[in-house]
This record gives C-alpha cells, sequence and structure tokens, in this order.
C-alpha cells in the first residue's frame, strides 16, 4: 500500500524512486507471485537484488541485481550471509543475541544499490510503519526528528494513521493480494516467529527443515528461542493436536522483518 501511494499521490512525483526487493532465498513463492503481480496491475518496476559474500576478512557485504528467472530460492544467499558473518567477530547462526542477519541480507545491500543509484546516502527511505508499531516501534517525537533522512507515509499523508484494518479494507479493493496467511509470514522459517507460528509452517509444508539441520550441525547452535532446534520444532509439529499447542505465557514474540 505504501508503495502504490508514493507511487501515485501528487505528494511524491517529482521524486525518483526506487522499488527494491532483498531476496534472502527464504521467501515463500507466494511471495515472489506478489510482487511480480505489483508489476503487472501497478506498472511498478522493482529492482530484485541479492547480498554478495565474501569468506575473505576485511571484504564487505555487496549486492547484485538478477532478474525474475535468477532469485535464488534455496537459501544460498542466507548461507552465504551465515559464512560472512562467521569470518569475524560472531561464531554461529543468527539469534536473539547475535540478530545480525536482516541487516545483513537486507539493509546493507539495499543501501548499497541506492548509494550507487543516488549517491551515497543522498536519498530518502520510506518505512511502512502503520498505526500498531506506535508507539513501540516509532513515536510522533522520532518521526519528527527523521525529516530529510526517512519517511512514514502510512502514518503521515492520511487523516489519521493507517492501521491493519484500514489496510485489510484498502486490499479488498485491490485486483491481487498476498495470498499467504499471516501466521505463515514471508521467509518460510524465520527464527523471530514465535514457536506456535513456526510450528504451524512446518505443519503446512516447509522446505528449509534440512537447510536448519545443515547449518545448525555446522555452525554448532541453533537460531531458534530457547536453543530449541530444528529437530525439536519438527518433534512438536508431529504431536497430536486440536490447532494449538501450549507454550509458555511469557514467551517472547519479535517480529521479523516482515511483522510476524
Amino acid at each position: 500500500m505504501m508503495s502504490r501511494h508514493i507511487q501515485t499521490n501528487e505528494k511524491y512525483k517529482d521524486y525518483n524512486k526506487a522499488y527494491v526487493f532483498c531476496n534472502t532465498g527464504m521467501e515463500r513463492y507466494e511471495t515472489i507471485q506478489f510482487l511480480k503481480d505489483c508489476e503487472t496491475y501497478w506498472g511498478i518496476h522493482i529492482i530484485k537484488i541479492e547480498g554478495v559474500y565474501s569468506p575473505i576478512m576485511g571484504e564487505g557485504v555487496k549486492y547484485k541485481i538478477v532478474e525474475w528467472d535468477e532469485l535464488n530460492m534455496d537459501a544460498t544467499p542466507f548461507s552465504e550471509c551465515i559464512m560472512h558473518m562467521n569470518k569475524g567477530k560472531y561464531d554461529g547462526m543468527p539469534n536473539q543475541e547475535a540478530p545480525y542477519c536482516s541487516e545483513r541480507l537486507k539493509t546493507i545491500p539495499a543501501k548499497k544499490l541506492c548509494d550507487d543509484l543516488f549517491g551515497v546516502n543522498n536519498y530518502i527511505k520510506a518505512i511502512g510503519y502503520r498505526k500498531e508499531d506506535m508507539p513501540k516501534r516509532i513515536s510522533w517525537s522520532e518521526i519528527e526528528a527523521e525529516k530529510g533522512k526517512r519517511i512514514f507515509p502510512l502514518l503521515t499523508d492520511f487523516d489519521y494513521p493507517i492501521g491493519q484494518g484500514e489496510l485489510n479494507k484498502w486490499w479488498n479493493e485491490q485486483p491481487f493480494k498476498l495470498n499467504i496467511h499471516n501466521k505463515f509470514g514471508n521467509c518460510e522459517l524465520c527464527w523471530k516467529k514465535s514457536d506456535n507460528n513456526l510450528i504451524q509452517v512446518i505443519r503446512h509444508g516447509t522446505r528449509f527443515v534440512e537447510w536448519y539441520q545443515r547449518h545448525e550441525k555446522q555452525y554448532g547452535n541453533t537460531s531458534f528461542r530457547n536453543n530449541k532446534s530444528i529437530d525439536d520444532l519438527v518433534k512438536l509439529a508431529s504431536l497430536p493436536t486440536t490447532g494449538k499447542l501450549e507454550f509458555d505465557n511469557n514467551e517472547q514474540t519479535d517480529n521479523c522483518v516482515c511483522g510476524f
């Protein structure tokens, strides 16, 4: 919704715009189809990039531009990102104590692309926060302080900040949707998902159980909460259930970058 608003609203007509998708290789196929639909129905050109990583000390994260038929779908960028981070101060897979993956897979590659397109830091970033993100993730004072660096159109450009209800209503009027239940999210087994959501993903079917098994063995740790391994989650997912598993009520749920 934010991208479509920026594309069509008079306020942004004189801006040079870049719509960027950073592929980790762990996204669901429905996410890719959704992005293709954005191009087809709205005429938005999406620049697809993947991080480029090196085992050599002193070499930083880079990026490459790819086309739809070149997108990696087996989490190779994620694997190479972990390799890249383990040449330095980190030891193991990303987790709550070392949440490095989003920055290295998305933030840094996107920044380097935009630096090349517009000049170093010579651009404004649009952030899709909505009403539910206030005040935990963003406040009005922080929005004011970010002027000239970041904008938050769903919070500032409407009579009232856009929330999930307004978002759902807007999408009901569009010719396509992201056909993923919100408990699944975009990246299939993002370690920031709650245990309940991860178990639901495993029950529904995921292509990354063996990927996590292989990487846990290689790096000697796990990404998931309370040191659960992927095998622990698979075992929980195999238990008889009436549709809900009970976990500690104090379980912390950190939203991943897709919001789930």
